[in-house]
């Protein structure tokens, strides 16, 4: 009986596939005896199970943001995986710069929020809202905003009466909020 691997994608370390197993997810050379690439990807990552499109997503961008992983205590929190030089995969929460004050901007689970929202010294209420006009803002489009003040590309985005209608988002001259333009 012949037996097949189920490939996931590109090692982005090697070149080679990146099959699924038991435990999770390796390059093909990760495997036997004398393994020559360092990529083995944990399948539960934060008490999470991963999918195979997450897992393709993010060998082909070295980075993912995912929702619904939980602490040793039960608390959920959403974040981003970063596949570092070396295989490894790490949580990453800040996805850059607060254009308003400078603090570390943080995944949330609703929104992009300024790190110095509970500061007393330097409190900042900055966020960019996940979903904004039926859009769901990837990771990307939240860095532009954070970096260029603007998104790149229009993005396409619902009215309440179904239509469709496209914009790009940007700051506000005062940076306080996001606005359409």
């Amino acid at each position: 009986m012949d037996s097949e691997k189920k490939i996931i994608g590109r090692c982005p370390l090697c070149g080679g596939n990146v099959i699924k197993t038991c435990k999770g997810y390796r390059c093909e050379h990760n495997i036997g005896d004398n393994p020559s690439c360092a990529l083995n990807i944990n399948g539960i990552i934060g008490n999470r199970k991963m999918s195979d499109d997450e897992i393709t997503e993010f060998l082909a961008e070295g980075r993912i943001m995912l929702d619904g992983f939980s602490t040793k205590e039960g608390k959920s929190f959403s974040t981003m995986l970063e596949l570092a030089d070396d295989g490894a995969v790490n949580m990453q929460s800040v996805i850059g710069k607060c254009p308003r004050c400078g603090g570390d901007i943080r995944v949330g689970a609703r929104a992009f929020n300024c790190s110095n929202f509970s500061s007393q010294e330097n409190q900042c209420n900055f966020s960019i809202w996940r979903n904004i006009g039926g859009h769901q803002l990837t990771l990307t489009e939240a860095r532009e905003i954070c970096e260029k003040e603007m998104t790149t590309d229009e993005l396409e985005m619902f009215r309440d009466d179904g239509t469709v209608y496209r914009k790009r988002l940007g700051l506000s001259p005062d940076k306080l909020q996001i606005v359409k333009i």
